[in-house]
């Protein structure tokens, strides 16, 4: 007998169960495909109904000013495609790998399931060789059912996409198929997925790249994951290109080009590298407006007025100037991550900075000590290795690298410029320092208020509070100009005389105890109310302010956009109440825009995900003050920013421009906001607690520094003619050549002269003559036989200037160690 008759008995033990089986299968397919398709002409499903109206849940996208994405906000990161958005390729992919009959069965394919239990008898295994599910079962599945391995849950599946089949047309299926589906890191939905790998819409994906993202349906996450199985993912690609050309979808040309394709894949998270200030306010603003679910699921699109290269100077300004100023008032130890329990070892450690990061030459990143010795340190920084020798850390103080670093000191360091060619060996880095100082910067467009940068602080990982806006600080003489524009609206000129010298005024009880002080604890005597603005003198503010009026100075300060709450106390002409930084520079910009105080704004345009608007922000700008007074006020804090200004080291910028230094008591808070004619850009340097920055650290030592370095940067980005641009001259205005020192029209032999600005007719009638020159010069007392009164100026009396004494006595036996009593009051009292 041979060997085929053998086997014969053992196929016929098996032929008829398996006939049988089959058979019964596909009698259960006839019977349930008939009774299928008379339960869905008769049984409706209820979930169908919400379909109608359904959006799946889509990503918030927020764009800066260049129609550039900078972040977005989602649970699920989708975008959402419309039918004619995905291109017909990737919707012949889909249909190949998944499902080859989608355009002509009714949502179940009979064949389909015959195939699937015919091979799982055959392999003695469910779903052995793919499963019965068609397009719009998987739909089903993915929008109403749990992922459980049931009978039941495969019938009401089927039920669900016959309904779906009889409701909906197959383009609308495949279109809410292709919005739907997972496809690997957080992306739903084809669009997602083809700005994920490919940086690109869906719209402009090529053969191969829609193959490629068509095979990973199956197991985007694992098997078929481009960026984790590359291999097996090309190979699943092509599978698809040779499927859809088996299908007749595309030619034999087209093939063998997108077979010869390279993967070409890639993670292409839109990560904001800065703004994280600036976004977080959006966000929260959005959250506010419309609700949690509408950022995270609406699939807004929320345009900004933030510019991104203006963003990026100013939080390197920021940042290199706190670290500058931080690093020369002392050396401190720094945290150590090991003896604060942030890690167990030093290697152990990872900053938040460090995800994702891409080292750049020259930038500023957090490293962790991890060896040091007598001359070298070597730090770690993510994925890297750096070092440090003996020269950086001179300037610390320590003789030896151990002597000012130990293992698990985190600290703050430079990346070299530029960086070495092969970064996987260890680099050199210098040693900087983490400010203990914080700061805050805005840049506003003076003429629509939009706000093009903004930073709220040191670093936003450290402390998410935004100085920029939410602080109220006091502001020092950086006030000083309400006081000012209120004289000029009073009549007052910028050449009239003030006489500064101690005067005693009510304080916030009513006592005549509050006597102004200088910075420099002097008098000057007889001065101009320019000079007294540019010099920024304290006794001068507070007794113009008496003149006016404070509750006329809080008026206008109201007028021009300071929000919080003011008092008509004397101490308000120095700042002495808290304010904020964005309405300071919001009334600064007012002051540009010759008396129209923009309302400021981030947000410029929301658009839902069809496109239709939401919320649209037209500028605003508020009459604060006529123009020919506010340009008086404009023309004379154009002087500060001059050679005798308080800062005159801006005077080196190649723009038109003017601003106003701020130093409060002890040094505690330090300000600078200056314009040009297209922006107002406000710095505010202190520390969180109301300590002192340091010793003699004024506005124009702390803040104005970090307002050049930003201002150098943003005008090289200007043109010639831009930078050239002035402050419009208003109506009503007249232009004089004064004396700087007496005020009075100036003649030939005047040593200094300002061409100073003048309402028409109030310009100074008198000319100034040779005995009046260096009349400036003489200590204070001398000069007063010299001045004549305003109706009400308070004078200096005895008493006045006993106080003015003993308070600056009392400052220089705490500052100036040794220094001869009777000598510092004589010259502070006497101006000299």
């Amino acid at each position: 007998m041979s060997e085929n008759d053998e086997k014969k008995p053992r196929f016929d033990k098996w032929a008829k169960p398996l006939t049988f089986c089959l058979w019964a299968i596909v009698a259960g397919c006839v019977i349930g495909g008939v009774g299928g398709w008379i339960t869905a002409q008769f049984l409706h499903v209820p979930q169908v109904d919400s379909l109608s109206g359904f959006r799946p849940a889509s990503t918030t996208r927020i764009f800066t000013a260049d129609g550039n994405q900078i972040a977005s906000y989602a649970l699920e990161r989708r975008i959402e495609l419309r039918p004619e958005q995905i291109p017909n390729h990737l919707k012949l992919a889909i249909v190949a790998m998944e499902d080859a009959e989608f355009y002509k069965h009714a949502g179940v394919d009979p064949k389909a399931i015959l195939r699937a239990a015919f091979y799982s008898v055959l392999d003695r295994k469910i779903g052995s060789r793919g499963g019965a599910s068609t397009l719009t079962q998987q739909l089903a599945l993915s929008l109403f059912l749990e992922r459980e391995h049931t009978l039941w849950r495969k019938a009401k599946e089927a039920l669900l996409a016959l309904d779906l089949e009889k409701r909906f047309s197959k383009d609308q299926i495949i279109t809410m198929y292709a919005n739907q589906i997972f496809l690997g890191h957080d992306a739903y939905g084809f669009e997602a997925a083809s700005r994920l790998y490919f940086d690109k819409p869906a719209i402009d994906l090529t053969v191969a790249e829609a193959a490629l993202l068509a095979g990973m349906i199956p197991s985007p996450n694992n098997r078929f994951n481009p960026i984790r199985r590359p291999e097996s993912s090309l190979e699943r690609r092509n599978k698809v290109l040779v499927k859809m050309r088996e299908l007749d979808f595309i030619d034999e040309e087209t093939l063998s080009e997108a077979l010869a394709t390279p993967l070409g894949v890639a993670l292409h998270r839109k990560r904001a590298e800065s703004g994280a200030y600036y976004l977080e306010m959006v966000r929260q603003d959005i959250e506010e407006k419309y609700g949690s679910d509408s950022l995270y699921t609406a699939g807004l699109e929320v345009h900004l007025t933030l510019d991104p290269q203006l963003q990026r100077m100013m939080e390197n300004s920021l940042r290199e100037g706190l670290v500058r100023l931080d690093m020369g008032l002392g050396y401190r130890k720094p945290a150590n991550v090991v003896r604060e329990a942030l890690a167990e070892s030093a290697e152990a450690y990872n900053h938040p900075s460090w995800h994702q990061m891409d080292i750049k030459p020259g930038a500023m990143e957090y490293a962790v000590v991890t060896s040091v010795d007598r001359t070298t340190a070597n730090l770690l920084i993510g994925d890297w290795v750096g070092t440090l020798d003996q020269s950086d850390v001179k300037w610390t103080g320590a003789t030896r690298v151990s002597r000012a670093l130990e293992v698990g000191d985190r600290v703050l360091v430079r990346l070299p410029d530029p960086l070495p060619e092969d970064t996987s060996k260890p680099f050199d880095l210098e040693l900087l320092q983490e400010p203990d100082l914080e700061g805050a910067m805005i840049a506003m467009d003076n003429r629509s208020g939009a706000i093009l940068a903004l930073v709220g602080g040191f670093d936003f990982g450290r402390s998410e509070f935004n100085r920029a806006i939410q602080s109220k600080l006091q502001c020092g003489s950086a006030f000083k100009p309400f006081v000012y524009l209120t004289a000029f609206q009073q009549g007052f000129t910028p050449a009239d005389l003030i006489f500064d010298a101690p005067i005693l005024l009510p304080d916030a009880e009513g006592e005549l105890t509050y006597c102004p002080k200088n910075y420099y604890d002097k008098y000057y005597g007889i001065t101009t109310v320019r000079r007294g603005l540019e010099a920024s003198y304290n006794a001068t503010a507070v007794k113009l302010q008496h003149l006016v009026g404070g509750e006329s100075v809080v008026d206008t300060a109201r007028r021009f956009g300071i929000s919080t709450p003011l008092h008509p106390y004397a101490s308000l002409a120095l700042g002495s109440l808290e304010v904020k930084l964005i309405d300071l520079v919001r009334a600064y910009a007012g002051f540009a825009n010759l008396g129209e105080i923009p309302e400021p704004y981030f947000i410029k345009e929301i658009y839902d995900r069809d496109g239709r608007t939401k919320e649209r922000f037209f500028p605003r700008v508020d009459r604060a003050a006529p123009p020919s007074v506010t340009y008086l006020l404009t023309h004379a804090l154009s002087g500060v920013v001059r050679p005798g200004g308080t800062a005159s080291m801006a005077a080196s910028l190649d723009a038109n421009m003017a601003g106003k230094t701020g130093t409060t008591d002890d040094y505690t808070d330090a300000w600078f906001i200056g314009f040009t004619p297209r922006v107002t850009v406000g710095v505010w340097v202190g520390r969180n607690l109301k300590e002192p920055i340091g010793k003699k650290m004024s506005g124009a030592v702390t803040a104005l520094p970090i307002w050049i370095r930003f201002m150098e940067q943003y005008l090289e980005t200007l043109t010639e003619e831009q930078r050239a641009e002035d402050f419009s001259i208003p109506p009503g205005v007249v232009f004089t050549p004064v004396d700087k020192f007496t005020g009075m029209r100036a003649i030939p032999s005047c040593p200094s002269v300002v061409l100073e600005a003048f309402l028409d007719g109030t310009e100074p009638s008198e000319s100034c003559n040779d005995s009046l020159h260096g009349r400036h010069e003489i200590p204070w007392p001398f000069q007063k036989a010299f001045y004549t009164p305003h109706a009400g100026e308070p004078m200096p009396t005895q008493e006045a200037v006993k106080v003015a004494s003993d308070r600056i006595l009392g400052i220089d036996v705490d500052e100036e160690e040794g220094e001869n009593d009777s000598e510092a009051v004589e010259e502070a009292t006497n101006g000299g």
